[in-house]
Order: structure tokens, then C-alpha cells, then sequence
């Protein structure tokens, strides 16, 4: 594992090589709540980060975290706003990919659900931004490859109660680790959320660099 992608609510004054992804919504949430953010009623999750890099500073490297399902989030006036702070890079965080099964399968018939977040991330890819895909599924991941992101993070889903739930979870990101290095030469990084401890650590190990939240 070489590199790590820091996930911050403000713009640190020395960032590492790999940049960081800026989610200014993080600071307003206890820890617990921040993943369920995609899956509630919140409000200006893409207005905090749009608003901290108007205000700036912001430091090279950063790149914006938003909620591509959003559908209060015009993507013409995303991407003017990212240009005119001089950022050049886009993320899907926070992810809506950790609804499933049947729900999952409304939010894609209402547009607001996986296949929103690839289509997103595919309009700034055209539009000459650099992208970096979360997937939470190794289908999602495999379908963002051929719009060119710079790098995947994989996602283990929600930190559940049951150690056990936890631990399968992260085997099956060891697992979509294995079948995506056959597909692409990539950087493949883990995501670690609050609540996964050393469950994770064999995918970490397998990848190329870890991503997390950073106080």
C-alpha cells in the first residue's frame, strides 16, 4: 500500500502527492452518521463544497467531493464553479451506491441512484475534469473504467454491528481487488469508513493506497 487519499472538511495547508478530496459537509456530522449521508433528506451537501471553494483559498490538489445524485445539482454550473477555483478534479463522494436490492433499483428508475453517479462522473470526464470513482460493487466499478478515472476506491459499505457482516464486507473488496487487476492498471485504493477497524486490513494490503476521513 503506497499512497493515502486524506478526505478532509477543510483545505489542509500541505497536501500529499495524491491531492485530497475536499467535503466540507463533513464537519456538521458525528462520525456514525457521515455514510448515511446519500441515503437521507440532507440538504447542501454540494453547497458546502461549491461554497468552500468560492470562498477559498484552496490548496493544489484538491478534489471536490459531491453528491452527483443530487437533483438539485446542475452540472453546467458545477463544473463553472470548479473552473473558476481552478479545480480540476471531481469525486462521487459521498456515495449513493450503498442502498441495494430493491431500493437501489427505484433510485436507478428515478435517476437518482448508481447509474447517475457513473453518467455524472462520465459528463465531467467529457468536459475535461480528472475523476476519481468510489464503487461499492465490483458492476459499478467495471462500468466507470471506460469513462477514464485517474484512480477506484473501493467502497465496504456501512460499518454494521456484526463483526461478521463487517468482515465479509471487506472480503468482498479483496475479491473485486483480484477480478479489476485482470481489467485495469488503475491505482486501486480502499475506503476506510468509521466503524471498519482490521477487518480491512488484507484488502488494504492488496491495494495501491488507503482513503479516509482525516480530522
Amino acid at each position: 500500500m503506497a499512497s493515502c487519499l486524506p478526505i478532509v472538511s477543510r483545505s489542509p495547508a500541505a497536501p500529499g502527492e495524491s491531492g485530497f478530496i475536499v467535503a466540507p459537509f463533513l464537519a456538521n456530522l458525528a462520525p456514525s452518521h457521515r455514510e448515511f449521508v446519500p441515503l437521507l433528506p440532507v440538504n447542501g451537501v454540494n453547497d458546502a463544497t461549491l461554497a468552500a471553494l468560492e470562498n477559498g483559498p484552496i490548496a493544489r490538489g484538491a478534489i471536490a467531493g459531491l453528491l452527483l445524485v443530487d437533483p438539485f445539482l446542475r452540472l453546467r454550473d458545477a463544473k463553472l464553479a470548479l473552473a473558476d477555483a481552478g479545480v480540476s478534479r471531481v469525486a462521487n463522494y459521498p456515495t449513493v451506491q450503498l442502498i441495494d436490492g430493491d431500493t437501489a433499483r427505484a433510485f436507478d428508475s428515478a435517476k437518482v441512484g448508481a447509474a447517475r453517479e457513473v453518467d455524472a462522473l462520465a459528463a465531467f470526464q467529457n468536459a475535461g475534469f480528472e475523476t476519481v470513482a468510489f464503487a461499492a460493487t465490483l458492476q459499478t466499478a467495471q462500468a466507470m473504467l471506460p469513462h477514464g478515472p485517474s484512480m477506484l476506491v473501493l467502497h465496504p459499505g456501512l460499518a454494521l454491528a456484526d463483526w461478521r457482516e463487517r468482515a465479509n464486507a471487506c472480503l468482498g473488496v479483496a475479491r473485486m481487488i483480484a477480478v479489476l487487476r485482470g481489467e485495469t492498471d488503475l491505482p486501486l485504493l480502499v475506503y476506510r469508513p468509521h466503524g471498519f477497524g482490521h477487518e480491512l486490513d488484507q484488502a488494504a494490503d492488496q491495494a495501491d493506497g488507503l482513503a479516509q476521513i482525516e480530522e
